[in-house]
């Protein structure tokens, strides 16, 4: 096996990752990478990588958990990569304009793909994105698919089957709270 290859395989997925969320932190893009398992194989010939048992994978605020990551370098160059878990997870933190201001992105699925080629992530099974500011959650979505296109932050949520046999997405979008201005300072005339 060549240790370059699998290096940059593993190398690739956090890269695949990034783009969960169109405003991850800037600064997550230098971080290096740590992928954690309990086992890792790799086809050279397939160039696929496979990394097994409490998988961690870390890129600065990027925390990905699952049983099972699969990597797959196409020839082409792109990369596909495969997180399956019971469920599997990624958190985020965002940027934001607002100093002292936390925005995170939370995702759950028992499979979430990553397609480097199409920037595309799509979450099945049990799927759900949550987004939160300093703590306090201002989106969720679930349902039994979501697929988010990140170059074009177009997303298609397909609903969870329910006892009518008709599916449903359910969303819960906060409303934005409005910044007041500071009352003018002294009495009136």
């Amino acid at each position: 096996m060549k240790r370059s290859t699998w290096i940059s395989l593993a190398l690739a997925a956090p890269a695949l990752a990034l783009g969960v969320c169109a405003q991850a932190l800037e600064s997550d893009k230098q971080q290096p990478t740590t992928i954690d398992a309990n086992q890792m194989t790799y086809n050279e010939k397939s160039n696929v990588n496979v990394f097994t048992g409490n998988v961690l994978l870390t890129r600065g605020s990027l925390v990905i958990r699952g049983d099972k990551l699969t990597l797959t370098e196409r020839s082409d160059g792109t990369q596909f990569a495969t997180v399956e878990g019971k469920p599997a997870r990624f958190k985020q933190q965002r940027d934001s304009e607002k100093p002292n201001e936390v925005l995170l992105i939370n995702g759950t699925g028992n499979t979430i793909e990553f397609d480097g080629n199409k920037s595309i992530v799509t979450l099945t099974g049990a799927a759900s994105i949550q987004k939160s500011t300093n703590g306090q959650l201002t989106e969720s979505i679930s349902g039994t698919k979501i697929t988010y296109e990140q170059n074009t932050e177009f997303l298609n949520v397909v609903g969870t089957p329910n006892s009518s046999g008709s599916s449903r997405v359910q969303a819960v979008i906060k409303p934005k709270t409005q910044e007041t201005e500071p009352a003018p300072k002294g009495g009136s005339k």
